[in-house]
Order: C-alpha cells, then sequence, then structure tokens
C-alpha cells in the first residue's frame, strides 16, 4: 500500500510539475503526444494546484469498497499534501525524501524515507519523455464517452520491474484545462484504487509552514 500511495502522489504532483520535455518531430501527432505537451506547456503557469479528492479502494481483503474523502494540495518541487476528514482523519506528506503519515485521533506518527522509491518513479514518470513512456508502458488515449469533455489514457506496464506493482494504470484529463481530473491503479491481484479530483484551483497561496506536519 505505500507504493500505492507514493505512484498516486507522484501523479498528483504531475498537477503542478510537469517535466520538459524536447519538442516532438513534425510527423501528425497522436492524442497521447497531444495531451503530453498541452501539459508541458502549461508548467510555467502553475504553481500550486488544491483540489477535494475522493479515493476508492477496491481489495479482497475488504467486504466492499473503501471510500474517504479530502483534499490535496500540490507544488514543485515534489510537495504534496493530502488531508483525509472520512472515514478517519489522516494527513499525508511527501517532500520528495521523505513519506510521513499523521492520524491524529490515534496520536499516531509514521516517517517512511522514499528518496529510493522517489527516484524510480520520477524515472518511469515524471521525468520521461513520450518516448520514453511508450518503451516501457503500452499507452492507448481516446476520448471517453462516459465522462464528457475528457480523454482518458490507459496504460499497461511493459517491464518486469513495473508490472510486479502495478499492472494497469488509467488517467483522466480534463480536454479544455489539461488537468488530470481522476486516476485509477490496478495492482496484481486485481485490487484498485482511484482517486477522483473535484473544485481544482490553481496557484492558491502557499506559506512557509504549509506542507509542514505538526508532531
Amino acid at each position: 500500500m505505500r507504493a500505492a500511495r507514493l505512484i498516486a502522489s507522484s501523479f498528483l504532483q504531475l498537477l503542478a510539475a510537469v517535466s520538459v520535455v524536447a519538442s516532438a518531430p513534425q510527423a501528425p501527432k497522436d492524442l497521447f503526444t497531444q495531451i503530453y505537451e498541452s501539459a508541458v506547456a502549461r508548467r510555467q503557469s502553475i504553481h500550486s494546484i488544491r483540489a477535494r479528492f475522493t479515493e476508492t479502494t477496491v481489495s479482497s481483503l475488504l467486504e466492499r469498497p473503501l471510500i474517504a474523502h479530502g483534499t490535496v494540495l500540490a507544488a514543485p518541487p515534489g510537495r504534496v499534501l493530502m488531508t483525509y476528514t472520512d472515514p478517519e482523519r489522516k494527513i499525508i506528506a511527501l517532500d520528495g525524501r521523505s513519506l510521513v503519515v499523521v492520524w491524529p485521533d490515534r496520536h499516531e506518527r509514521e516517517t517512511i524515507d522514499i528518496s529510493q522509491i522517489q527516484k524510480r518513479i520520477d524515472q518511469y514518470f515524471a521525468q520521461a519523455n513520450p518516448a520514453q513512456l511508450r518503451s516501457m508502458f503500452d499507452i492507448r488515449a481516446e476520448a471517453d464517452p462516459a465522462k464528457r469533455g475528457t480523454d482518458l489514457i490507459d496504460m499497461r506496464p511493459k517491464r518486469k520491474q513495473i508490472k510486479e506493482g502495478l499492472e494497469r494504470l488509467a488517467l483522466w484529463v480534463d480536454r479544455e484545462r489539461t488537468l488530470l481530473v481522476q486516476m485509477e491503479m490496478t495492482f496484481p491481484g486485481g485490487d484498485r484504487k482511484t482517486i477522483t479530483l473535484d473544485d481544482i484551483a490553481l496557484n492558491v497561496p502557499i506559506g512557509e509552514d504549509t506542507f509542514r506536519v505538526q508532531p
């Protein structure tokens, strides 16, 4: 489940910090490349993002899906704060070096060194250009008729080391704003985690202590 948190948070980071890639050749561009380059073009204008999220976890260990709600705040370089309001209060903070999880009602806190894992996630996702991503994933992008105004990017790992932790990654992107609005991760064995973003606000004020989790 830690890997799931890291992958999810990595893509939330991409909302606010998309890696720069070189211009593609002049040949006609497929939808995935168009979406990627549109996001890159917006990078300089986005300094922070705040949104409400709904997280749905489906697992063979659960009798029914577990649904959680909260808010997420993301800003470069790699800072993410997820504040869960239900079914249990929880705070998750990442800064690229460590992952801190706090359960206020339990008075519990856990800190995990994620520096090496984050490097691998950056390599596989954040720092890869479209050609590199295609070398690691089978990628299909198309308009999603079930979600008006969104494009669906379906990514299935080719490499064994990625397949061991992730079977499928699906991303829904708002076509007009080129913003991630939903992602779904399917893990080996069939467990799934879906994160849906609503009320997305760009360039919200960020203070020095915004991402600091109190002991």
